[in-house]
């Protein structure tokens, strides 16, 4: 163990004491022994301290920490981030899991690729109770994608199956974590000061980590739309924009990128428990995203009541993409057994 680089699976929670013992059980039992598991209590108001106690009881590597007051996402991410001084860092929401070789896997690829920034794998998406709906991964090939290659990418939007990953932890103290950084968007942003840094990424089609999607009864996300345009502008303006001025890269693409963004959420904003107050000022939104002709070309006609009919458009091409990233996933397995049975047929 004492040869092996140090990992820390950092777990940031709040109110979800119900699934600690599943992320935190799946972090403590990883196959790679030189690892340790913090969790950041942000001021929880259920049983989690109870739980908690629990599972540092059961798992002496588990070290839990309760915030005197709630800090929000992105201000308990930061504190606990900066709390650890391991090599490599490991972030998990406390509602998912990770598979038990995720780490030595990991670990692997960011010792191969000294370049890399960080590494991340597809994943199972799992619903409220635990059940499997499918598998999230990437339309890629490349194992390593060096950083002006992942920075061009990003434009087009977040290039991870989800928000687990392992990093590379000098590369988030370079970039000082998620300091300032806007909610709902800060992992997309950190993807794009990670490659305008100067730092790649790996990437395996494996699975090895499951992610939970919620039904949204509460109707939470339309409740946060409007700091998620806050969030996607931030990440175009302060950090896309700023990275392709640096280099004297076009930033046509990125304009275009952002028209066509404004459209996908048009649809959203003319849901019906949206008051008028809030949806006027979404559009607002929308239009500093990416106005265009076609953007109030799609207003009129959701005014018109056309709404469903867009929102059926691009849930219907989410679909498709997702089928096209499983044949292709499908293909590289297949590629990767006949070069396997190839190879041992010589």
């Amino acid at each position: 163990m004492r040869n092996l680089p140090s990992v820390a699976i950092c777990i940031p929670t709040f109110n979800q004491a119900q699934y600690l013992p599943i992320s935190v059980g799946s972090a403590c039992q990883q196959i790679y022994p030189n690892i340790e598991v913090w969790v950041s209590d942000d001021a929880s108001t259920d049983d989690t301290p109870e739980v908690m106690d629990r599972l540092c009881e059961q798992f002496p590597q588990a070290h839990y920490y309760r915030q005197p007051k709630n800090l929000g996402m992105v201000g308990n991410n930061n504190w606990l981030l900066r709390q650890l001084k391991a090599e490599f860092i490991v972030r998990i929401d406390s509602d998912d899991f990770l598979l038990p070789n995720y780490v030595e896997r990991l670990v692997d690829l960011l010792q191969k690729y000294p370049d890399a920034g960080y590494a991340h794998t597809a994943v199972w998406e799992i619903d409220e109770r635990g059940e499997k709906q499918g598998v999230r991964q990437l339309a890629r090939i490349e194992e390593f994608r060096e950083a002006d290659k992942e920075l061009r990418a990003a434009v087009s939007g977040f290039r991870m199956t989800a928000n687990i990953a392992m990093f590379r932890s000098k590369a988030l103290q370079r970039l000082n974590f998620y300091q300032g950084r806007p909610e709902f968007t800060q992992d997309y942003d950190l993807i794009v000061r990670m490659a305008d840094a100067g730092y790649g990424n790996v990437y395996t089609s494996e699975i090895l980590a499951g992610y939970r999607v919620w039904t949204d009864t509460e109707l939470i996300r339309p409740r946060r739309k409007r700091v998620e345009l806050q969030g996607m502008i931030r990440v175009y303006e302060e950090s896309l924009l700023t990275a392709f001025q640096k280099r004297g890269w076009d930033t046509k693409f990125i304009e275009q990128q952002r028209q066509k963004l404004a459209l996908n959420h048009a649809a959203f904003c003319y849901n019906p428990f949206f008051s008028e107050a809030e949806r006027s000022e979404l559009i607002e939104l929308l239009q500093e995203l990416g106005d265009s002709p076609a953007l109030q070309i799609r207003l009129w006609t959701m005014r018109l009541g056309l709404a469903p009919f867009w929102e059926w458009q691009y849930q219907t091409l989410l679909k498709l993409k997702a089928l096209v990233k499983f044949w292709l996933h499908k293909l590289s397995i297949t590629k990767d057994n006949y070069r396997f049975n190839f190879n041992h047929q010589k």
